[in-house]
């Protein structure tokens, strides 16, 4: 399960934004993340890390939103560009090229944390 270890990052950085600020805040009430569907993270196992890791911290309690980034390649051979279905492996949709760039899907990032 490695939602595990990337919530533990995750919630390291919310916690070291969040005492970067002046004055500090009393809570954190919501984190959100930016997550490209090539990362294979499970929302709920994700959710279930984030709960157990803000225990006894600002964040205890707040709430974490996950925006889903799509998969979007360019075809090397045609120039199409647009969203990439992974259920047959990667292949461009006009011209069936099997090696399309892949442009977005990758990202893990913090995207904000509300405070109060």
């Amino acid at each position: 399960m490695h939602e595990f270890s990337i919530c533990h990052t995750l919630v390291e950085k919310v916690l070291e934004e969040a005492d970067k600020l002046t004055p500090p805040p009393v809570r954190v009430t919501q984190a959100g993340i930016a997550c490209g569907k090539l990362r294979q993270i499970v929302p709920e196992y994700l959710q279930t890390a984030y709960e157990a890791l803000t225990k006894d911290t600002i964040a205890e309690q707040s709430v974490l939103e996950i925006r889903e980034i799509p998969i979007v390649g360019c075809c090397t051979a045609c120039g199409w560009k647009g969203e990439l279905a992974v259920d047959y492996g990667f292949a461009c949709p006009v011209c069936a090229a099997p090696t399309p760039e892949v442009i977005s899907g990758q990202e893990l990032y913090l995207e904000t944390i509300e405070v109060e």
